[in-house]
């Protein structure tokens, strides 16, 4: 009887394991920093059209109900809010409101006033009217503008028809 020749088992070696395993890693870590980005991105996209959601439903309401319909901003709770039915809505953290000369001056004076029992009625007076909506569906205010680390958006209302309309910038855009 013969005996029978035994090949070698096929089989990875240490090397080809660690090569492997290092590709693997790279190739993680670039999507979680793509990803990371990706969310931040998102995040900044839904605050965005949250806004302008609630811009535009503000304006429904004035037409519905036919009645004026204020949209303030408060400062220190960092959220909007509309006068007709008392919706509300914050800004995600990052993002921050950008304040003209104009509405800083009323944000102000608007600290500077006397002391207030109350305390619903200090947290309405820190409120400043960005927007109003009137019935006829025309509106008051200018453009809103909206910023983070690396993205800023002006949201403009038609002082004709109040449409609102979104225009994202860089925040070199905006600076300049």
């Amino acid at each position: 009887m013969k005996a029978q020749k035994t090949s070698p088992a096929a089989a990875f070696t240490l090397v080809e394991l660690i090569v492997v395993v290092a590709i693997m890693g790279m190739g993680l870590s670039i999507f979680l920093g793509i990803n990371y980005r990706q969310r931040e991105a998102f995040h900044w996209r839904a605050n965005l059209r949250e806004l302008h959601v609630f811009l535009k439903v503000a304006r429904s309401y004035a037409v519905l109900e036919r009645r004026r319909n204020d949209c303030c901003y408060n400062p220190k709770q960092r959220s909007f809010s509309e006068s007709l039915r008392g919706k509300r809505v914050e800004l995600a953290s990052g993002v921050e409101f950008v304040l003209s000369d104009e509405q800083q001056v009323l944000a102000e004076v608007d600290e500077n006033k006397s002391e207030v029992v109350d305390v619903e009625a200090e947290e309405n007076e820190a409120e400043i009217v960005m927007v109003t909506f009137y019935a006829d569906g025309g509106a008051s205010g200018g453009p809103l503008e909206i910023s983070s680390d690396r993205r800023g958006a002006f949201l403009e209302v038609d002082p004709l028809t109040g449409a609102v309309k979104v225009e994202e910038r860089d925040v070199d855009d905006i600076e300049e």
